[in-house]
């Protein structure tokens, strides 16, 4: 008799990021920035993503999304095949475009995810480009604090109930920095998380997915993926 399939994983938010291959730019203007904006939001749209938090930099980018991980693969990396193709034909390029494969680490949602954000916020800060991060176009910091519409940018639900108050504070935070334990682990090799949140996870192809028997907690709704078993 043969097996149902059975859903068996659910969404998990992940801090993606790659760079240009030898750190070379990847954005030469305005016109790439807008163009690999407009890229994630399509393929946000087609993998079922949520995108809490991004930054575009000159030769490399971040974003903080929320997706089944059967569509991490199909969202980033369609979004870099497709970047890489439109770079190449529009600055006469031909070759490896990224660094490799893309990095992606689960975060566990709470405080680990609101500080993550922020890290991801503060790059254009700690490059010297703005002394505000909301100033900075290429970023979701601006969608928090000024309620700029950008089109990409999904309130992060686990920041709570989000009125003006909450802006000025979460501005205040962007201010403030970020405390060296979270920037260590948002750039150390691992899951960014408790050990709880860790002893859930297994990896698999290189990537982390939730164990069987032992989900995560996501309150937002992503549809999960279903699989033979």
């Amino acid at each position: 008799m043969p097996r149902v399939g059975r859903v068996y994983q659910r969404a998990l938010c992940y801090h993606v990021l790659n760079r240009g291959v030898n750190r070379q730019a990847i954005f030469a203007d305005e016109d790439d920035l807008a163009y690999f904006l407009g890229l994630a939001v399509e393929y946000k749209d087609i993998c079922q993503a949520r995108v809490y938090h991004w930054v575009w930099m000159r030769n490399h980018y971040h974003m903080l999304v929320e997706v089944v991980h059967a569509n991490l693969r199909g969202f980033v990396g369609g979004v870099q095949q497709a970047y890489a193709q439109y770079h190449h034909a529009r600055h006469n390029g031909s070759g490896v475009f990224w660094q490799g494969r893309f990095k992606s680490k689960p975060v566990e949602v709470g405080g680990y995810l609101v500080s993550c954000g922020r890290y991801i916020e503060r790059n254009p800060v700690r490059a010297g480009i703005t002394p505000e991060p909301w100033a900075y176009r290429w970023s979701s910091a601006a969608a928090y604090v000024k309620r700029t519409a950008d089109g990409l940018t999904d309130q992060n639900p686990y920041l709570g109930p989000f009125g003006e108050r909450e802006r000025q504070a979460y501005g205040d935070a962007l201010l403030a920095g970020v405390d060296d334990a979270v920037v260590r682990a948002v750039e150390g090799e691992r899951a960014i998380g408790s050990r709880p949140f860790a002893a859930t996870l297994k990896m698999e192809r290189g990537r982390y997915r939730v164990k069987r028997g032992k989900p995560v907690r996501i309150t937002s709704q992503v549809p999960c993926v279903q699989t033979d078993t």
